[in-house]
């Protein structure tokens, strides 16, 4: 019993096991049957014979049929000859459009020719909204046209129609359900709202975007009507004074005439003091040089953009290139992060990562230097400014000349550069008020100074403006001596400099006397009130320093104080301040100064620390220099770059040549032309107005010199404290006598061992004999 078990268990273990593997046999059939079945489909459905079209081709069947339908419509509407399936389409189409026939084919072969060329990237994409729109502003200009023909009689309207005058049934239909509806009135108004609405859905833009155009027009109008107006005036006055005051007789023909002939008109003799003060702002073209044109090559920039998208993918920072803005410096890339995979999904590409590629994006691109700036203020990428191959210089009459300079029109405003993208940028230092700039030596200051000032010579006349400049190097801005918008030569001592800017701050409070008592809050305000009532207005006034470090080290208490003391208060009053400073040190540029002076110009600077003291943040120790610089205006988020204006010798030399033609040496008797500072006789050169009454008042003498002259004749010898004893006067006093009597060469210098001076002049008296 055991045994058959046991045998049939196996036998049932055996039919299971062929059962299964018959199983497994019949399923692996299948599955090949069915793979069989889908080659077999796919085969089929490759070769099928009759594919469908797809919507590409049928758009552009579509566009070859209506540009063909437009062809031929015109054709035929200026053929002598038409068939018979011609002349009823043009006569169906006249009745239907009237006029608009002749518009018509233009629509059409438009359209068709959209539809062809819709890939391009600068032909916007075909839509129903677009078309839509199109038909609507077509049935709009038929209605117009019947509006403007017969905008009262819509029967007439209708048999103008008939016999396709006007706009057809078309425009014949849709005024009179207009007029119907809503009037005459009411039908011109709701043609207007419908030509916005189809102009909106053509283009593809809100109804408020369809006039921002408006502005900038406006604007250029009114910039050509003021340039006009200003040559025409400068014109007239110029004229006026040459036929007042004809042009002086040349010294070859006076010794040829003889000094006879000279006498023989004395009214047209006119000197120095009876001169009207005519002044004629000089002209760019004369003054100024034009800027070279530079051609760019596109294959370079998308070469680099095309290996910074490739190193940043390789340090698992993937970005894509979204926008190149290439400048006369530098080209800026903007990259926009891309997505990572990552445990927690896809996430952005960090912003600082990109950032911290700085150095190995310079290596890839073989360049300089390179700044990031991440990101741009109101944009959605970060910047890559890579510097350019060949650097293009900057004219100022390129920024003088364009809309953004001319937009401004106040009268100091200044051309500062152009930016990444070259356009021109301007400024105004009214709205500052006040400028801080700074940078190494060879960076570009001093020229960025120049061209401040040149800017500002050529928009102001010295009725307008007058000028302060420091300069303790004493070659930088000593050419512009002799020009009549300074109050007084160029100040190159420094011991001189504290005093002037006493006397500015002494200035600023007596024009806020002059406001306060006016009744004006400002000096704009003041100036018109002048004006009207005839008077000659308050001119503007900029303080120029050069150097700031060495006034910083001879008295930074008191420079400190005083600057600190103008840039608070002296905006008002038309005085603004302009510091220059190759040396951007905590002990020179003070957080005092810093926070009174919002716009600030860095170049390039040697570390990160000098960029922090300028900018309160780095980033100028990466600028190339030559005038690349980062410009931090008052309401700026963030510094922008440019690259500054560049004035040349020459340009600065017929400028100052232009106004010492104003102020420059009167001959006897001789008729001149503009007005002078100050009259002095003739054959002498003329000199600036006095810097300040209270500097004459310090130039005369104490009221007890000539006493202390005469009481250090008699005792032959002088000291400070025998006049302060004889004198009884204090040490101050008395040292500043000392000093005076040594400076006009009356005593000598001092004995080491006793201190007492030698007398050097005795004048008409003998000297004392010794008993």
């Amino acid at each position: 019993m055991a045994r058959k078990s046991s045998k049939s268990t196996a036998k049932k273990t055996t039919s299971r096991q062929k059962s299964s593997s018959g199983r497994g046999r019949t399923s692996k059939s299948t599955a090949a049957k069915k793979r069989s079945a889908t080659k077999a489909t796919k085969v089929e459905a490759a070769v099928d014979p009759s594919p469908r079209l797809t919507l590409d081709r049928r758009l552009d069947i579509a566009g070859i049929i209506l540009a063909l339908i437009g062809l031929l419509t015109l054709i035929s509407l200026f053929s002598a000859s038409r068939s018979v399936i011609t002349s009823s389409w043009v006569s169906i189409l006249r009745v239907t459009f009237g006029w608009g026939i002749y518009l018509l084919p233009g629509v059409l072969i438009g359209s068709g020719i959209w539809l062809i060329v819709r890939k391009f990237d600068r032909i916007p994409r075909p839509s129903l909204e677009r078309v839509v729109g199109l038909f609507i502003i077509l049935i709009i200009t038929q209605a117009v046209i019947h509006l403007v023909l017969l905008p009262g009689d819509s029967d007439e309207a209708f048999a103008l129609a008939a016999i396709g005058e006007g706009g057809g049934y078309t425009g014949a239909l849709g005024l009179s359900v207009l007029q119907t509806a809503f009037g005459i009135g009411g039908a011109a108004i709701a043609l207007a709202a419908g030509l916005l609405i189809a102009l909106s859905l053509t283009l593809d833009k809100s109804v408020p975007s369809l006039f921002a155009w408006l502005p900038a027009g406006i604007n250029h109008i009114q910039d050509a009507l003021d340039e006009y107006r200003t040559q025409r005036t400068a014109k007239a006055r110029k004229q006026a004074v040459m036929e007042a005051y004809p042009q002086p007789i040349p010294a070859s023909e006076q010794e040829i005439m003889g000094p006879d002939s000279l006498t023989q008109e004395p009214a047209m003799q006119v000197t120095a003091a009876n001169v009207p003060r005519e002044w004629i702002l000089p002209a760019l073209a004369d003054i100024l040089d034009e800027g070279a044109e530079v051609t760019y090559d596109d294959d370079i920039d998308r070469q680099r953009a095309r290996v910074i998208e490739e190193t940043l993918g390789s340090f698992g920072a993937p970005a894509r290139v979204v926008e190149i803005s290439r400048g006369p410096t530098i080209t800026q890339f903007g990259v926009e992060p891309d997505f990572v995979e990552s445990r927690g999904g896809r996430t952005r590409v960090r912003v600082g990562k990109i950032a911290s590629l700085a150095d190995d994006l310079a290596l890839a691109l073989s360049a300089r230097r390179i700044r990031i700036q991440a990101p741009v203020p109101g944009k959605g990428f970060v910047g890559i400014e890579v510097p350019n191959d060949e650097i293009s210089v900057v004219a100022v009459r390129d920024v003088l000349e364009s809309a953004a300079f001319k937009r401004l029109k106040s009268p100091l405003r200044f051309a500062l550069g152009q930016d990444v993208g070259g356009m021109a940028v301007a400024a105004d230092l009214a709205a500052m008020p006040h400028l801080l700039i700074a940078g190494a030596t060879g960076s570009g200051k001093s020229v960025c100074v120049n061209s401040l000032i040149s800017c500002l010579l050529l928009m102001n006349t010295p009725d307008d403006l007058r000028l302060l400049m420091v300069d303790p190097k004493r070659v930088e801005l000593t050419g512009y001596n002799g020009i009549p918008h300074l109050l007084a030569p160029v100040v190159v001592e420094l011991e001189r400099v504290v005093g002037a800017l006493q006397w500015v701050t002494r200035e600023m409070d007596k024009r806020y006397h002059k406001l306060a008592q006016a009744g004006c809050r400002n000096i704009k305000d003041y100036n018109e009130q002048l004006e009207a009532s005839g008077e000659k207005k308050l001119p503007y006034m900029v303080v120029i320093i050069d150097e700031l470090a060495d006034l910083m080290m001879l008295a930074p208490d008191e420079t400190e104080r005083t600057l600190t003391r103008l840039a608070q208060l002296a905006r008002a009053t038309g005085i603004h301040l302009v510091i220059a400073t190759q040396r951007p040190s905590v002990d020179v540029v003070t957080g005092l100064i810093k926070a009174n002076f919002p716009a600030r110009i860095a170049f390039a600077v040697a570390s990160g620390v000098d960029s922090r003291v300028i900018l309160d943040q780095p980033g100028a120790e990466r600028l190339l220099g030559r005038g690349d610089m980062l410009f931090q205006a008052p309401d700026a988020p963030a510094p922008n770059r440019l690259q500054g204006t560049y004035v040349s010798e020459p340009e600065i030399q017929r400028l100052v040549s232009y106004w010492h033609s104003f102020a420059g040496t009167i001959s006897p008797g001789a008729p001149v032309s503009g007005g002078v500072v100050d009259a002095v006789p003739g054959g002498l050169p003329l000199k600036q107005m006095p810097l300040w009454e209270e500097m004459e008042d310090e130039q005369n003498q104490d009221p007890l010199y000539q006493e202390a002259v005469a009481l250090a004749r008699r005792q032959g010898r002088a000291s400070i404290s025998m006049f302060q004893r004889r004198l009884r006067i204090g040490y101050t006093r008395s040292a500043r006598l000392v000093d005076s009597m040594e400076a006009k060469g009356v005593v000598g210098p001092p004995d080491p061992s006793t201190g007492t001076r030698e007398i050097l002049d005795y004048g008409p008296a003998a000297p004392p004999v010794d008993d």
